[in-house]
């Protein structure tokens, strides 16, 4: 069993966010500028030690930080994609659920929806959560020791390998912020829309400094009282884009996405948190993806 705590960043209960808090403090206090300076990750799965540990050692204000994990599988035609998602409804949604994984989002999305950006059309992405280390390392096992997983998921684990049914999965594993710390289910209108927007940073510094301004510095809340309704939001443990932090919103339709955001970026309590210098210069590359959810979406 893996115990995330022995990670740099996580060696103390946040410690690496409580630094961050003590410079932003600083620098609201006798105005200075806030020195930036690069947090190098030093683990890697030699480093990890057996736990039995929860990803948190203590509470987000709306409850215990998960371990979330989004995953992007890409395929080679449309007519797998539909297939692979499917699998993913009847197979993978209900053995992650006997696993006690619950909800699972399955989405996918296509050029109409993305102002003709095809670059995510042969896409697929599941999103779920882990209460614990033990939990990402035995996933995929009790997927193998589940018989029923197993016939549902034929059409993956019985294709040829000169035709299998994806090409590549990426994962990412993330930790829930503590103003947003599991995954929400905020509409499950037929009409709903997913937006899933990565945020980039240059250094571990200024990612840390955008997770602030979210979980600390009012961002998250405006996005709530705004109709911006998170899905999860999540810092990057490991994965692609690195240093990011990654999120998703939920919509009941594309109407209320748009109204949302025109209420959100017109608002003077945006414009003052974006006008703070303390958070200058965080997120220097956003991707953003609208996604439609499967028909056995639980998100």
């Amino acid at each position: 069993m893996l115990d995330f705590s022995v990670l740099s960043c996580y060696s103390e209960p946040r410690a690496l966010r409580n630094r961050l808090e003590n410079a932003l403090d600083i620098h609201a206090n006798h105005e200075k500028t806030m020195k930036r300076r690069d947090f190098m990750l030093t683990a890697g799965a030699a480093g990890l030690a057996a736990s039995t540990m929860n990803f948190a050692n203590g509470q987000g204000n709306r409850g215990p930080q998960k371990g979330l994990e989004l995953r992007t599988y890409t395929v080679s035609s449309p007519e797998k994609k539909e297939k692979l998602i499917k699998v993913f409804d009847d197979a993978l949604i209900p053995a992650l659920n006997r696993q006690g994984i619950k909800p699972v989002g399955v989405f996918w999305t296509n050029k109409e929806l993305n102002e003709n950006n095809a670059d995510f059309d042969l896409s697929v992405f599941v999103l779920f959560s882990h209460d614990s280390a033990d939990s990402v390392v035995q996933c995929n096992a009790k997927l193998l020791a589940d018989k029923t997983f197993l016939k549902a998921a034929a059409p993956i684990l019985e294709a040829p390998m000169n035709d299998p049914l994806y090409d590549t999965l990426k994962s990412t594993l993330m930790l829930g912020f503590e103003g947003c710390p599991g995954i929400e289910v905020p509409t499950l209108s037929k009409d709903r829309i997913l937006q899933l927007r990565y945020y980039k940073s240059y250094n571990f510094e200024r990612n840390e400094a955008k997770i602030h301004m979210f979980d600390k510095g009012g961002e998250l809340p405006l996005f709530r009282d705004k109709g911006m309704n998170p899905v999860f939001f999540g810092d990057t443990i490991y994965g692609d884009r690195m240093p990011n932090l990654t999120y998703m919103l939920g919509f009941a339709n594309e109407d209320a996405r748009k109204a949302a955001w025109k209420a959100f970026v017109e608002s003077p309590e945006w414009k003052d948190i974006s006008g703070r210098s303390m958070y200058k210069d965080t997120a220097n590359t956003i991707t953003n993806i609208l996604l439609k959810p499967s028909p056995g979406s639980q998100i």
